[in-house]
């Protein structure tokens, strides 16, 4: 993943939400100048920033990366019902992310739970 890559899953997402480069750069508090600059590949957005502009999509950090490898469609955002994150509904809420997974991806979040279940 590159930068120019970055740029344009942000100049995507902007678009799906009917925001023009000025009111992105408004909601964040930066130029607009840097989000042309970003979604155009020659300016790196930083961790805080990448995580700024996810949270103006609804979005985690890691469905933005997994939407970057193409993995998931832009309909997969962070439940608006935090409801949903108690324990009684949060195994479905698992189940139904799990069962959506590729068997790579699955491999994957394995590895990373592992050291959490021993």
């Amino acid at each position: 993943m590159n930068n120019l890559q970055i740029g344009q899953l942000i100049r995507s997402l902007r678009k799906e939400n009917n925001l023009s480069m000025s009111d992105l750069a408004q909601k964040l508090d930066i130029s607009q100048a840097s989000i042309s600059r970003i979604e155009s590949g020659i300016q790196e957005a930083n961790y805080a920033l990448l995580s700024e502009i996810c949270e103006q999509f609804g979005l985690t950090l890691s469905s933005f990366f997994l939407l970057l490898e193409n993995k998931v469609d832009t309909t997969i955002k962070i439940p608006q019902d935090k409801s949903l994150l108690q324990s009684e509904n949060i195994d479905d809420e698992l189940f139904n992310i799990i069962k959506n997974l590729s068997e790579e991806q699955k491999k994957g979040l394995y590895v990373l739970l592992l050291p959490y279940i021993r």
